[in-house]
This record gives structure tokens, C-alpha cells and sequence, in this order.
């Protein structure tokens, strides 16, 4: 576990990391004394989530997970207001009309550094990424994906099946057959030569995760959601290829093509490209539902 110290010539003993710690491997005894490491707790809790080192006004913090040159300061100035983080939220929209004209590889890079900024269960910092745009790899996830979504339009017809599935889950059974007709539609435009599983995009950036971590599928969601977010500040469109992600569960091939690890699990799939439109206004959303306990 990582080492960590406090360079008394530096500390003006705030108390700050005291406070912060979620581990609790930091005491102080009054306000005249620099803070303590609690070694042993350090060892068996800290998760290296880097809250001592993020907020010391003076860095006297020194944290082995961080190394020299891995700290570095706020730029308030480009926070953005509570207006523009809403503005953000409200105009983005699932976009599936691309422009012919790749991604660059740094602007992919930056996408992933975003989403690898989202927070995860114990900073495990869990998920990774596979990122697709070679189009033969692209053709072929459509292929498979469209023959999932045939073998679940077959499955659902069949009496035997649907009588087994309401009885076991039988809410979620009325609510898969609601869904019959957008299937059969997909089906149909890939029999017809149509994409509507990733609306010929130029890339398709996977999350994935191993099973075996806590929540791995929540950090992977976390990091996907991250990554929409970036993609929209940097002028891309995408939105979520469900359908690809549940043809992964069902079909080993689409893992294997992507070379995930059998210990791993794809758990999102985010479809990137090009704009060919731009959105002139933002449509109101129906009223949530809420409960104030």
C-alpha cells in the first residue's frame, strides 16, 4: 500500500486532510501540531483517492500514488457556471447522422482521459477501453449484433419461451414484447443493407471491466457518461449502443473480436462521429418523478 508523509516545513496545519481523509488515516492533536499518518490504517484503507493531496494549500503532502508532476492546481477560471453545465445538459441528444470524416487520435485520447477522470467504487478506477475504427471490425459487430436482435424477435414469438418468461419475470416479459417492432425494424434495414445498430460511424469506443470488481458495471456507466459529456465540449455526437452490449452477453464472438479478456465483462459501447446536422433548439423534458422523504 502506498507510503505517505507530511514535510513539516510545508504543513501550516489546517487541519484540512484531517477532515477529508474517507479513511480516517489522518490525526491531529490540537491545532498547534503538524497531522499524523496512521500507518497501519493507511496500509489496509487508503484507496489512493487522492482527497489529501487534492486539497492541501501548500502540497506538504507526500503520497507515494503520486509522484512528482501528477498534483496540479485548479484553473478556476475555466470552471464552468451552473448555467452553462445546464445549457450543456439540455442540448445534448443522441445523434445518429454522422459526417464522413474520421476521428482524430488525439481527440480519442482525450476522451478516454475524461472518462477515466469519472469516479469509481473505491478508486478502483476499473474500467477500460477498446477503442473500434477499423470498419471491417465495425461491419462485423453490426452483423452480429443484428443477428442477436433476430434470434431475440424469434425467441419472443415463440409460445413455449414467452409462457416460461412471464411466469419468471413476468413485468419485464410485457415490456420486452413492446419493444417487438422496433427490433423487427432493425432486422429488416440490416437484411436491406441498412446500419441501424451504429448508423455507419467512424468509431466505437467500448467500456469493459473485469467481473470480478465491486461495481464494475456502475464505473463503467459512470466513465461512458464522462465520455458523452467530453465528446459533446470537444463538437462530436454519439449515442449509446445498447443493442451492441447486450449481443456481447449473449454472443462470445463480439467479445473475442474485440480481444476482452475472458475475466472481463463489455458493460457500455459509445457510438462517436461527426455531426451531419445541428440542433437549433432544446425540447422540455417531462415532469420527474420525485418523493420527498
Amino acid at each position: 500500500m502506498p507510503k505517505i508523509m507530511i514535510n513539516p516545513d510545508l504543513c501550516n496545519k489546517c487541519y484540512t486532510c484531517v477532515q477529508i481523509c474517507p479513511a480516517g488515516i489522518f490525526i491531529q492533536k490540537d491545532k498547534d501540531s503538524i497531522p499524523k499518518v496512521l500507518g497501519a490504517i493507511a496500509e489496509d484503507f487508503c484507496i489512493s483517492c487522492g482527497h489529501c493531496a487534492a486539497i492541501c494549500p501548500t502540497q506538504a503532502i507526500i503520497h507515494e500514488s503520486f509522484p512528482e508532476g501528477s498534483i496540479n492546481p485548479v484553473r478556476q477560471e475555466l470552471n464552468l457556471s451552473s448555467e452553462q453545465v445546464f445549457e450543456m445538459i439540455r442540448t445534448m441528444r443522441s445523434i445518429r447522422e454522422f459526417r464522413d470524416k474520421p476521428i482524430e487520435k488525439e481527440t480519442i485520447e482525450r476522451i478516454i482521459d475524461g472518462a477515466h477522470f469519472a469516479p469509481s467504487s473505491t478508486n478502483s478506477q476499473s474500467t477500460e477501453f477498446v477503442v473500434v475504427s477499423n470498419k471491417a471490425v465495425l461491419k462485423k459487430i453490426v452483423a452480429l449484433t443484428s443477428l442477436f436482435l433476430a434470434k431475440t424477435a424469434k425467441q419472443l414469438r415463440n409460445p413455449v419461451i414467452m409462457a416460461l418468461f412471464r411466469l419468471v419475470v413476468r413485468n419485464k416479459a410485457e415490456d420486452t414484447l413492446s419493444i417487438l417492432p422496433k427490433i423487427d425494424r432493425y432486422v429488416d434495414a440490416f437484411k436491406n443493407g441498412e446500419d441501424k445498430i451504429l448508423y455507419n460511424a467512424p468509431l466505437l469506443l467500448v467500456f469493459h471491466g473485469k467481473k470480478s470488481i465491486p461495481l464494475s458495471d456502475v464505473n463503467a456507466t459512470l466513465a461512458l457518461h464522462n465520455a458523452s459529456l467530453v465528446s459533446r465540449g470537444l463538437g462530436l455526437g454519439s449515442f449509446y449502443a445498447g443493442f451492441v452490449v447486450e449481443a456481447s452477453h449473449r454472443d462470445s464472438k463480439i467479445p473475442s473480436i474485440l480481444s476482452i479478456p475472458k475475466n472481463n465483462r463489455i458493460y457500455g459501447a459509445l457510438v462517436l462521429g461527426h455531426p451531419k446536422f445541428t440542433y437549433k433548439n432544446w425540447i422540455e423534458r417531462r415532469p420527474p418523478k420525485v418523493e420527498w422523504i
